[in-house]
This record gives C-alpha cells, structure tokens and sequence, in this order.
C-alpha cells in the first residue's frame, strides 16, 4: 500500500512539473517577467534620462522566447489621436535579460536619409568589390541614421559617424559556381571590405543562379544556390556555406 502511495506520489509531482514546464514555456513566469520588467526600467533611465516612463504589463512570446512590453512617455502628446506616445520594448534571455527591441529607437530614425545613403553605399561597394570579384551581382546595404543627427543633404562615405555598423546583403552570380568558387568569393569580399576600411556587423552572401529554372525570366533575382554570412573578424571556413538542394 505504501509503495502505491509512493509510485502515485512520484507521478502527481511528474505530472505537476511537466505542466508548470509547458506553462511556462508558452507564458514566462512571474520571476522572470519582474526582472525583465526591471532591467527595461534602467535601460530607460540609462538612455532616456530627460525622459518619464510607465512600463505596461508586458506579455510573453513564447515564439521569440521574450517579453514583450508597451512603455508610455510620461507628459508626451501624440499627435494623430490626442493621446500619450506609446512604444514597444522587448526584452529576451532568462539569467541575463537584455533589451532586443528598442521602440523609440526605432521611431526616431530617418527612413529617407537611410535610405539615401544606403543606395548610395551600395553603389560604391558594388563597384569596389566587382575589380575582383566578377561574380558579384548585387548589393544592399543597410543603415541606420537618428533624425536630426545629419544633415538630410549628407552624402555617403564610409567615414559618416552613424548609430551602428553598416550591413550588407551581397548577391552572386553563381548559376556556373561551386561550393568552393562560393567560398573564395566571399572570402575576397571580405579581405576587399576589411581592407577597404568598411565599418560593418554582419555580411550576408546569397550565391543565385540565374539560367531561370525556377523562374519565368523575369525576376532579376534569380534562385538561391548557395548561402554564407559573417560578422566583424570571423574566420571563414569552407562548411560554412550553405548549399540548397535544387
């Protein structure tokens, strides 16, 4: 009888631990929803210190595997409805929480400067890396400009002082290439980027193919063969790229 009661014990608390498991894998917990709430609190006072918030209940997403909360500007006016301006926040990681989204950083940038400079970037870059490598396609480059930190007339050049390092998307022409022909292109790319003195976090490389087989002809894009990305002083490897079964 009191082995029974044991074994029944042993699964009443199985059966508990594995529903608080799931439950707190699909909604968080109120420890860490706390904390998370108060590491947000001193990333507002640190950045924003001329600023007044009241962070919002936040909620988990167990998708991403963070919480998500609305922060209001105290004493602001928004224009569109008359109401407080209102910013999302989201802050992920369990033993140390750190803010991945910033809203109001967000809300702050200029879209059309970025988008300016980029383009213009991107032009530039393209010319430098197609002197040795023929391959190269095309490439985006990605920026990011506050308002009023520049002059809406600035020009690209890779000395601007910007918020963060560029990044880059680079597209291939590798409809004739190989794993190995992938893998010395995207390291001339970045020997030309380091040497070039390019301020930049993260390099995606997309090798396509372009003889339209799975295309009507008339995306420019082509299909992706090949793919390898890298950040700022990584050492390439040739596994690391990736092949697409075709």
């Amino acid at each position: 009888m009191k082995r029974k009661k044991m074994i029944y014990s042993i699964l009443l608390v199985l059966l508990i631990g594995f529903i608080l498991f799931f439950y707190q894998a699909f909604n968080g917990n109120p420890i860490s929803k706390a904390y998370s709430k108060n590491v947000l609190g001193t990333y507002l006072n640190n950045n924003y210190p001329s600023k007044e918030f009241r962070i919002d209940d936040g909620v988990y997403d167990f998708k991403f595997s963070q919480y998500i909360f609305e922060v209001v500007e105290i004493g602001s006016i928004k224009d569109s409805d008359g109401g407080l301006k209102k910013y999302e926040f989201n802050v992920s990681g369990f033993i140390k929480p750190v803010v991945n989204w910033d809203g109001i950083y967000y809300a702050n940038l200029d879209e059309p400067l970025m988008e300016k400079l980029g383009q213009e970037a991107a032009k530039e870059i393209e010319g430098v890396l197609k002197e040795e490598v023929p391959s190269v396609h095309s490439v985006e480059i990605q920026i990011e400009v506050l308002k009023g930190k520049l002059d809406p007339a600035t020009s690209w050049n890779k000395n601007l002082s910007l918020e963060k390092p560029i990044q880059m998307h680079i597209v291939l022409d590798s409809t004739n290439q190989t794993t190995k022909d992938v893998f010395d292109d995207a390291k001339k790319i970045q020997n030309i980027i380091e040497s070039e003195g390019y301020k930049y976090d993260y390099v995606n490389i997309n090798g396509n193919g372009f003889d339209n087989k799975y295309s009507d002809g008339k995306d420019d894009r082509g299909y992706v063969k090949f793919a390898i990305s890298f950040e700022k002083d990584t050492k390439l490897q040739l596994n690391d790229v990736e092949e697409f079964d075709q």
